[in-house]
């Protein structure tokens, strides 16, 4: 398996290259948005704006209650658990 550190981010990637298709550099786990909850919630989905508004919530209240999250698991997964 290729692997390299992103100049850019500094995080480890993996070439992924399925059959018949362009091959690209991913990142192991959860994006950087997700990995502070240690479960792909889809947040790199939301624009800056989106997530801006979610971090600002989040620091006022201290975390993401139960019924917080039922709207955010809406959203498309964007990592393999």
């Amino acid at each position: 398996m290729k692997t390299r550190i992103n100049p850019a981010t500094g995080r480890e990637e993996f070439w992924n290259q399925p059959p018949g298709l362009p091959g690209i550099w991913m990142e192991r786990g959860f994006c950087m948005r997700c990995k502070p909850f240690d479960q792909c919630m889809g947040f790199l989905e939301l624009s800056t704006e989106e997530w801006k508004s979610l971090e600002d919530f989040i620091s006022r209240n201290g975390e993401l209650r139960s019924y917080d999250k039922v709207d955010i698991h809406q959203l498309k997964k964007c990592s393999v658990d």
